[in-house]
């Protein structure tokens, strides 16, 4: 029974929050566990494994605390752990004395070779969900992400949903996306999180 004067919309919003927080709580305690077995703290776990996904492009610490909603001396804190471990280099930013440049070293990549199948049990389960829901709750999650883009929670996602080179057309009989820069039609579930050829959509 649904309390008096709830509406099923708003509902819907909170079941679709709370199914999202037990989806977010087990990949935390994968996450989490293969950190520790690594002697890392999950934070530095998820700077490594940030600094392989923009593999060519350099991060700069403000960056990366603002990627990872953390303060900046935790994110100070956490790079400089990282560097006594040999997993990551500080190299200086040519165009900004001050500034540095974060990079994975061949150490660090061989610390992600070893976690890389973290998130096996989520991977398996996924392949039973039906392609069709797959892709409906993939599109979902994107859009969620963009709205809160939109809203000033995050800071810019480099994702297809937000890149000027994805074009969008509803009334098309195979896939209503088309990447522009590739030119090709993307499937749903070809839509990226992080592309490198990621470019802006202009205000």
């Amino acid at each position: 029974m649904f309390a008096r004067g709830m509406s099923v919309e708003r509902t819907n919003e909170h079941q679709f929050i709370a199914a999202i927080e037990r989806l977010s709580a087990v990949l935390r305690s994968l996450q989490w566990n293969a950190a520790y077995a690594e002697g890392l703290y999950p934070l530095q776990l998820q700077v490594l494994m940030l600094c392989a996904a923009r593999r060519g492009r350099a991060l700069a610490p403000t960056g990366l605390a603002a990627e990872l909603n953390v303060s900046a001396p935790t994110m100070s804190d956490t790079l400089a752990a990282l560097e006594r471990k040999g997993l990551i280099e500080r190299k200086p930013n040519p165009e900004d004395r001050r500034g540095v440049f974060v990079l994975l070293t061949a150490q660090g990549e061989r610390v992600l070779e070893r976690v890389r199948t973290w998130d096996a049990p989520l991977r398996y389960a996924l392949e039973q969900v039906p392609l069709p829901h797959r892709e409906l709750g993939y599109e979902a999650l994107l859009q969620l992400l963009k709205q809160l883009y939109l809203r000033g929670v995050i800071t810019m996602p480099r994702m297809c949903l937000t890149c000027r080179w994805l074009h969008y057309d509803e009334r098309s009989v195979t896939t209503p996306y088309f990447c522009q820069l590739l030119n090709i039609e993307l499937a749903p579930l070809d839509l990226r999180v992080e592309c490198p050829e990621h470019e802006p959509v202009e205000p």
